[in-house]
Formats: C-alpha cells, structure tokens, sequence
C-alpha cells in the first residue's frame, strides 16, 4: 500500500472526538459560587470602611479640613466597591439555559474586565481623591510642621496613590487567577463547542 493511503486508511480510522457536553446547572452554580465568594470579600471591605469612618470622624472631629480630606477620600472608596461590587453580582446571575456565541463571549469580556477593574472611573475617583485629600491633611497641619516635613507630605501624597494602584493590581491579578481563571476556562471550553457546531 503507498505511503499516501496508509495515512488516508489511519486518519479515517481516528475516532471522532465529540465535544464534552456543557452542563448549565453546573456552570451557574460556579458563578453562584464566585458571587458568594465576592459577597464575603466586599462585606469584609465594607466593615473596614465603616470602622475607618469611625476613625475619621473620631480623629478629624475638631479639624474641618482633615474631616473633608477623609470623608473625601471614602465617599469614594465606598463608590467604587459599590460599582464593583454591582458589576460582580452581575457576573454571578449570568443565565446559562441557552448560551448562545455571543453570550459566552461578553461573559468572557465581564471576566477579564475582572483582572483589573481599577482602570475604572470610580477607582480613578479613588486615587484623585487620595491624592487630594492626603494633600489637604498636609496642608493643615503646616502650622505645626517645617518645610522638609511639607515638602515629605506632598511627596508621599503624589505617591500614595500610585503605592495604592500598584498594591492592589498585584493582589486582584492573584485573586483573578484563583476566582476568575477556572470560568474563563470553562467558558473557552464551550465557547468552542459552539463554535464547532456553527459551522
């Protein structure tokens, strides 16, 4: 026999692979999952918000200034998990009964938006108002301060939230890798799915 219909009679003798069955209920039970899991994480950041605008008040109670700077900075912080939080409830009410190419693609987008949200209005919101509000705690206690402490404050105000941006996309790319990675790959599994049965 040549070589050619050797090749010829081996691939028609290949079984067929058939694409794995996607199991909806399963799927949006992982996303119920991550919803939980992201409840958990963004009451935790809420505690600590509540507890920091406690300090604030307790701390800046006399002081106008710094009472603006800090309720500033988190009406902002509040802002911005509240968009995040929202955009994560919706991520984890995604309906599977009938995906469609579409569908799984923007839930795949959702995802990956989820590797760095804080390119975002609300977190840019966040590190504006760091900046300024950290400047204006700077800026109030120049009475009691010397110029190398002033010009110490404002250098650690311009830093801060540079500090602060780069902390947190180290821990959400993390986060994203344990959360959001094992989705995404379910979602590429029966992307191709339906990919392959469209054509």
């Amino acid at each position: 026999m040549a070589p050619f219909d050797e090749l010829q009679v081996l691939w028609q003798s290949q079984p067929v692979k058939t694409p794995p069955r996607f199991d909806a209920t399963a799927a949006a039970s992982a996303f119920r999952r991550y919803g939980r899991r992201q409840d958990i994480i963004n009451t935790a950041k809420v505690i600590l918000l509540l507890a920091a605008v406690v300090d604030g008040i307790f701390f800046g109670r006399h002081r106008p200034v710094v009472l603006f700077a800090i309720s500033l900075m988190l009406t902002c912080g509040f802002l911005a998990l509240l968009a995040e939080w929202r955009n994560q409830r919706a991520i984890a009410a995604f309906d599977f009964s009938a995906p469609s190419v579409a569908f799984v693609r923007a839930a795949i987008a959702r995802l990956q938006a989820q590797r760095n949200p804080l390119h975002s209005r609300e977190y840019a919101a966040v590190f504006a108002a760091v900046f300024v509000g950290y400047n204006a705690i700077v800026i109030s206690s120049y009475g009691k301060s010397t110029v190398t402490e002033r010009v110490i404050g404002h250098a650690m105000g311009a830093i801060l939230p540079v500090l602060i941006y780069v902390a947190g996309r180290a821990v959400r790319e993390r986060r994203w890798e344990v959360e959001c990675r094992p989705l995404v790959d379910r979602l590429t599994a029966l992307l191709e799915t339906l990919e392959e049965r469209a054509r």
